[in-house]
């Protein structure tokens, strides 16, 4: 079956069936989207006595091994057992990232960090 039959069997050109198909193949489609920013969420084990809430800006800095969570010159917290990517991306902005509070445990000894 070649191009030749279609023509023969349908009534309209073939071209003109496959117009709108044509303009749908053109269109933006669900891979097509590109992101901009790409976002990272870490918890961090806080310090006692450290109030964060829910939007506060803290920085997340590397130190030797471990990574740590500051509120202006004061350690916050600290976050245990970082995946490499995100160790990457923080090592990539030399070594400090910017995070926001998103989530503050129950009892305020967790918090969940979105860093960018």
């Amino acid at each position: 079956m070649g191009v030749d039959f279609i023509r023969e069997q349908s009534g309209k050109p073939w071209r003109k069936r496959w117009d709108k198909g044509l303009d749908r193949l053109t269109s933006p489609g669900l891979f097509d989207v590109q992101f901009t920013h790409r976002q990272r969420i870490v918890t961090a084990d806080l310090s006692g006595g450290s109030t964060l809430k829910v939007g506060d800006q803290v920085v997340v800095q590397c130190n030797g091994q471990a990574v740590i969570v500051c509120s202006g010159h004061r350690q916050v917290g600290a976050i245990q057992g970082i995946s490499a990517d995100v160790r990457a991306a923080i090592d990539g902005c030399g070594g400090v990232a910017l995070g926001m509070v998103e989530r503050v445990g129950l009892f305020g000894n967790n918090a969940e960090l979105s860093i960018r």
